[in-house]
């Protein structure tokens, strides 16, 4: 019993430590709904969110946009600089063959570079999005983000 107490206060030390604590998430893009460039905010069903500890997908399906919306983000485990300029997002605790990197091109605009596996090796696709703010999206996008995505909702007051 008394070696419990002291590995239970152990933990609770370590714990508490703010050398140990987890780093946050260093993108160089904003918080927010981005979506594809050609896009317009206030019309728009579906973009990624970054919000401060998650990136996915929210979106609302279905003939024109009809049923949802759904939302797909995964929490980012860690994040690498590399020598292209992009940042690599690794999803999760685990990398997989796929990957997401981010290249900020100016304030509210960057790059998304999606490696996708495929029978012929890995698939690049790059596109270019901007960032929509909360005030300048639709009522319908405001509730998915509100539900889905709250800190963004929050962070826009």
């Amino acid at each position: 019993m008394r070696g419990l107490k002291w590995s239970l206060a152990a933990a609770l030390l370590l714990n508490a430590s703010p050398s140990l604590a987890q780093k946050p998430i260093s993108l160089p893009i904003a918080q927010g709904l981005w979506i594809n460039a050609t896009s317009k905010c206030t019309t728009v069903t579906n973009g990624y969110v970054f919000d401060g500890a998650r990136w996915g997908a929210v979106y609302y399906y279905g003939p024109n946009g009809s049923m949802g919306p759904v939302a797909e983000l995964e929490k980012i485990g860690r994040t690498t600089l590399r020598k292209d300029g992009f940042t690599n997002m690794q999803l999760r605790e685990t990398e997989g063959v796929g990957y997401f990197h981010v290249k900020s091109l100016a304030p509210g605009r960057m790059i998304l570079r999606t490696g996708a596996p495929s029978p012929e090796g890995i698939q690049v696709m790059d596109d270019t999005l901007m960032r929509c703010t909360f005030a300048s999206l639709s009522p319908k996008m405001k509730a998915a983000i509100k539900r889905l995505a709250p800190a963004l909702a929050t962070a826009a007051k």
